[in-house]
């Protein structure tokens, strides 16, 4: 056996083998040599698949913003329903005048929470119910967006802000407008719920997405280890008969030399 074939590259002795290189690192593209065309395709398919990564990193991170917008509003609706108690209690007329006046304070400092959880309700510091933010954008990988709708629940936007319990009819306005907040807060949260459907959806969709892309990478990329294996033994054998040939054939050599002398 010649130099050039022991050193061949692809030859079982040469220092770069592709089965044994394969077997080692379980993969059967470990340089462009071995398949330009195949590493193309799992370089595009990585691409991919990272991108898939961070879309549904973003989605999740999405889904906490709106839980946490919800919880937020959930607090708000406990205000209101005590505030609507409280102006039902006002509307009575055994009230007197000094009654009222107590009831008006609690009122109006479930009015100021409202305010206060508007104002304070943030997500990784992004302001979610105060109107900074109307519309937040999440990036679910390549060029495609979800776009979530944040309502402004301040007490004037709920059209409470001027509200107070200081005589029945006041106290009756009052009642009206809080139903009227209430539904307002109802349909933020209903949409809150759908828009994390929406999302959870998508982190769905991507997830079967890169398991469909994890598959086609494996069929390119890994080795198939049974073949590999079948091949790294006849090779194996190839190496072992072509070594005894070359005993045999020193030995020979020997011989007639031996006979020469």
């Amino acid at each position: 056996m010649s130099v050039d074939s022991i050193n061949s590259v692809g030859s079982p002795y040469s220092p770069y083998n592709p089965t044994n290189t394969s077997l080692t690192t379980g993969q059967q593209i470990n340089r462009s040599a071995d398949n330009a065309a195949g590493l193309a395709v799992v370089t595009g398919m990585t691409t991919e698949i990272m991108g898939q990564s961070v879309g549904m990193r973003n989605a999740n991170d999405g889904m906490s913003l709106l839980q946490t917008a919800d919880g937020a509003s959930r607090g708000m609706t406990d205000s209101i329903q005590r505030m609507y108690e409280l102006s039902i209690q006002s509307m009575n007329g055994t009230m007197s005048a000094s009654q009222r006046n107590m009831l008006n304070t609690e009122f109006q400092q479930q009015m100021e929470e409202i305010n206060r959880t508007a104002a304070t309700t943030k997500f990784n510091d992004i302001s979610l119910l105060d109107g900074q933010n109307p519309d937040i954008e999440i990036a679910l990988g390549d060029s495609s967006k979800s776009n979530l709708t944040m309502p402004t629940l301040t007490s004037d936007a709920l059209g409470l802000t001027g509200m107070d319990l200081s005589n029945p009819a006041n106290a009756s306005a009052a009642a009206e407008a809080l139903l009227n907040a209430t539904d307002l807060l109802s349909a933020s949260q209903a949409n809150f719920g759908a828009q994390q459907n929406g999302l959870y959806s998508a982190v769905s969709n991507m997830a079967t997405s890169q398991e469909n892309s994890y598959a086609s990478r494996s069929q390119i990329l890994d080795t198939d280890m049974a073949r590999a294996s079948t091949d790294k033994a006849r090779n194996d054998v190839l190496m072992q008969a072509s070594i005894m040939m070359q005993v045999q054939g020193n030995q020979d050599k020997s011989n007639v030399l031996q006979l020469l002398g």
